[in-house]
């Protein structure tokens, strides 16, 4: 608890007079008040700026400030001042202009031929996210930098960690529109940074960090997982060859396919950037270079406008995928099956050695055993698992017979077979199933096939009361978890 300086001072004489044997309202006749404290939220979000800047927290910067930001009005006393000096926009006493951003810096923090690098680099990435359509960032005019231009700070950010943030001193109301313009901040150098070339590194920090910038003027506070995969997403497509990214893929749908997507935590909304990429793949229309797919998902979450659609992250998906023709419903199905072979599914796939998404469990069928039983799962939203049914070589068997009983449809089950043969690329079966979510159908299970995996997905997307403070798709709280899966699987000759 802070208190207000005078209250501190009661409270001490109160400490003082108690020691001293004397009752507190005896000596002063009155009851002491606390005074207002800080939230609990806006306390959460002071601390989380702490730990990132000490170290403590993998999470990014940018989102960081924000949730701060959007808490400041909620901190008192000391909390309110150390917030403050948080959120104070950074100086230098040098400038540069280039097309698109100005770039400030303190004397002797950055050569010159450091600042004219990061001023093209900013240029390009910027050049690149306009050409493919996307708006630009929101101006601040004069108010911040001096000039309508994009401010970029450079700072010694590798000595705490840091490749770069973005924020914005002039965040919309609650009540919207809830376009913000935004400055950034880039470290001085990335010379503490041996993952990568420093130019490497400017280069994807750049890309990730300006396309929050576009964000910002689209919809400030929209989730913040949805935030980090699309930026994330963006790294990889306009630098390519960094790969940067694939680290994230040890906590992604592709290595933890039984977590929902959606969650924002830890390094998950990292890894998410691979539904997004698996999406680019899937529908390769671009233009200006990047895919279409991910700027339409924006455009549904614009909240810019009163007149904007103003959709939340997974909802935004589902109306884009829904106009692309299979939907959300079939396509998370599609995706969750195709992580079982990231080799075959991405072009990046084998290169980068991309995690393959695990088997939930295996049932062997032979002469004796034809039949797997009733099989049962739960399974959450936006989350997926896969059972496999292996062929025993020497049993007499042409087809397997899949009955499906799973969730009603408008709870968003998803269910596809894949044969796999001894020689040959496997088969995939969408299966379709009735308005109860009911299905019986026959996939090969002749010679030559030595196994079917079955993948079972949830993408089911409704939440309860939204812009509740959860950590979920539009802070609500999910309505499709725990949803029961029911499979059975018999051999037949």
């Amino acid at each position: 608890m802070h208190l207000r300086p005078a209250l501190a001072l009661a409270a001490s004489a109160a400490l003082a007079a108690t020691l001293a044997g004397v009752p507190a309202q005896a000596q002063s006749g009155t009851t002491t008040d606390p005074g207002p404290t800080s939230s609990r939220a806006a306390v959460q979000a002071l601390d989380e700026v702490q730990a990132v800047l000490g170290g403590k927290s993998d999470r990014d910067m940018t989102l960081a400030l924000r949730d701060l930001r959007t808490q400041r009005d909620e901190l008192v006393g000391t909390d309110r001042l150390t917030a403050d000096r948080l959120l104070r926009r950074p100086g230098g006493d040098r400038t540069r202009d280039f097309d698109t951003v100005r770039v400030h810096w303190f004397t002797g923090d950055a050569t010159s031929a450091y600042v004219d690098k990061v001023g093209q680099i900013a240029d390009r990435v910027l050049g690149v996210y306009a050409d493919a359509g996307y708006r630009p960032p929101m101006s601040d005019g004069t108010r911040g930098g001096g000039s309508g231009l994009l401010d970029i700070y450079l700072e010694d950010l590798g000595n705490q960690g840091l490749y770069g943030y973005c924020d914005s001193d002039d965040p919309p109301p609650s009540a919207g529109p809830y376009g913000a313009p935004a400055y950034c901040a880039f470290d001085n150098n990335y010379a503490e940074f041996p993952t990568h070339t420093p130019l490497e590194n400017l280069q994807v920090t750049a890309a990730h960090e300006l396309f929050h910038a576009v964000q910002f003027g689209y919809d400030y506070y929209e989730d913040g997982w949805f935030m980090e995969a699309t930026a994330t997403w963006a790294e990889d497509e306009l630098y390519d060859d960094v790969d940067d990214n694939v680290q994230y893929l040890g906590e992604s749908p592709l290595a933890q396919p039984r977590q929902s997507m959606d969650h924002f935590g830890g390094m998950r909304q990292y890894g998410d950037w691979i539904f997004f990429r698996y999406l680019s793949e899937r529908f390769p229309e671009r233009a200006g270079g990047l895919p279409v797919i991910v700027r339409r998902i924006w455009e549904r979450a614009d909240g810019s406008t009163a007149s904007a659609p103003d959709d939340y992250s997974i909802q935004a998906v589902a109306r884009v995928l829904a106009a692309q023709g299979p939907g959300l419903r079939r396509t998370w199905a599609r995706f969750a099956a195709a992580n079982r072979r990231p080799g075959a599914t991405y072009d990046e796939g084998t290169a980068n050695r991309y995690p393959v998404a695990r088997l939930d469990a295996t049932f062997a069928l032979n002469g004796s055993r034809r039949d797997s039983g009733s099989i049962r799962r739960t399974i959450d939203h936006l989350a997926a698992r896969t059972l496999r049914l292996n062929r025993s070589a020497g049993m007499r068997a042409r087809t397997l017979d899949l009955q499906l009983d799973l969730p009603r449809l408008n709870r968003g089950p998803g269910a596809v077979a894949t044969v796999y043969r001894a020689a040959g690329r496997p088969t995939v079966v969408t299966i379709g199933l009735d308005r109860y979510g009911d299905a019986a159908t026959a996939v090969d299970f002749g010679p030559g096939v030595t196994h079917v995996d079955v993948t079972l997905a949830n993408a089911g997307i409704g939440y309860g009361r939204c812009w509740r403070g959860s950590s979920w798709s539009c802070q609500g709280t999910p309505q499709d978890d725990d949803l029961p899966f029911r499979l059975r699987a018999t051999a037949v000759r």
